[in-house]
């Protein structure tokens, strides 16, 4: 998620590249259309992904059927986040933009970091996930990057990277939570907050807290 760090702006106490700073603050408003997912919109969708859209249809039909039968567990929701990330294609941006959920889709369900963590957080509300969901920014030692926190049935949290898999894992130790937001929350972090952690199993970050 490249940030262009030429201009810069006062946000909540905080000084943010432009780029950076409005585009969070239009994901505020873009989580709330996360329903536009449910329309039946006509894109054009780029060569090669014309099965995206009819294989996520079908996949939230078994998902609905299943949490019917089992309801929500940690179980879950990792193996949802790991079937819906199998749908995404990683598409790296040189000027960073925040995708609206229509424009992800007419992009053929392709995006960077923050487009597919939009779109995973989207397909919970819309499997009628009615826990915590947030998008997570993290700082990295050359560019920020999003993760999906999630709160667990169970309880406590979880932090996952749904980039696709063939994109390199970065290492969790190099990344610092900068701030997290949903639908009614915007939360910083100080400086020399614990970063996630790996769980080294599947390439998607895992970590507790709240």
């Amino acid at each position: 998620m490249p940030i262009n760090i030429s201009m810069s702006l006062y946000v909540g106490g905080r000084i943010l590249p432009v780029v950076s700073a409005l585009s969070r603050v239009r994901l505020l408003h873009f989580v709330l259309l996360l329903s536009i997912l449910l329309c039946g919109c006509a894109p054009s969708v780029p060569p090669g992904r014309d099965w995206v859209r009819p294989a996520y249809r079908e996949k939230i039909e078994e998902w609905q059927a299943r949490i019917r039968r089992e309801g929500w567990s940690e179980n879950n929701v990792h193996s949802m986040l790991l079937q819906f990330r199998g749908l995404a294609a990683y598409r790296m941006e040189i000027v960073d933009h925040w995708d609206t959920p229509v424009e992800f889709m007419k992009k053929g369900f392709s995006g960077d970091c923050e487009d597919i963590t939009v779109f995973m957080m989207g397909t919970l509300r819309r499997l009628g996930y009615d826990h915590g969901v947030r998008v997570l920014i993290v700082e990295g030692l050359f560019e920020d990057h999003a993760l999906l926190r999630v709160e667990m049935p169970e309880g406590g949290w979880k932090v996952y990277d749904v980039v696709p898999t063939d994109v390199p894992v970065r290492t969790p130790a190099g990344l610092r939570p900068v701030v997290e937001f949903d639908e009614a929350l915007v939360n910083w972090f100080p400086r020399g907050a614990k970063s996630p952690s790996g769980d080294g199993k599947t390439g998607m970050l895992s970590a507790g807290g709240s």
